[in-house]
Parts: C-alpha cells; sequence; structure tokens
C-alpha cells in the first residue's frame, strides 16, 4: 500500500498543475506541419528578384523572399520545370540556377 503524501508534496502538484494551466491557456502556439505560403511564381516581384540576381540559390531566395529553404528549392523546380530558370551547376549539396536568355 503507497503511503500518504505529505502535505507540502500536496501543495507542489497543485502549484505544477495551476503553473501549467496558465501555460496552456495563453503561452502555445499552435504549429501547422505542411502548409507552406509558397510565393506565386508568376508575380512580378519573384521575377524582379530574379532579375538581379546574377545566380541563384535556393538560400540566396529564401533569403531574399522571407520563405524557408525547402520551399524556395520546392519553387525552383517549379520554375525549372516551367523553363523560367535553368541549372547552372550542381553538386550534392548546392544547386545554382541562373534566368532564361529570353
Amino acid at each position: 500500500m503507497p503511503q500518504k503524501r505529505s502535505l507540502k508534496q500536496i501543495e507542489r502538484q497543485q502549484r505544477r498543475k495551476d503553473r501549467d494551466d496558465k501555460e496552456d491557456k495563453g503561452g502555445r502556439v499552435e504549429k501547422t506541419i505542411g502548409s507552406l505560403d509558397i510565393p506565386d511564381m508568376n508575380s512580378d516581384e519573384l521575377m524582379e528578384q530574379l532579375s538581379k540576381m546574377k545566380a541563384i540559390t535556393p538560400t540566396s531566395l529564401a533569403v531574399q523572399l522571407n520563405v524557408k529553404v525547402s520551399t524556395s528549392k520546392k519553387l525552383l523546380e517549379e520554375l525549372r520545370k516551367d523553363r523560367v530558370v535553368d541549372m547552372v551547376s550542381r553538386s550534392h549539396n548546392l544547386k545554382v540556377y541562373a534566368l532564361t536568355a529570353d
């Protein structure tokens, strides 16, 4: 049979429960996984940013557009499929793109 808890232990448990309840109400932010805001590929702002860049890398594009690197990788791959950019160089961890000559 378990021993009775002391008054101090009961108070400590109650304080923890109250603190956790307060944190649950206002302190937490709900995460949404998988819903990334990809910029419109045909937007003038995107094309203007790309035209200013000599070499386009996923990291540099992510910094310019204020998105995640994984999002910029997906965006550049879609632009490559649409023949807006060409892959100039590739290594095992870096891809370099350039705008196609129109």
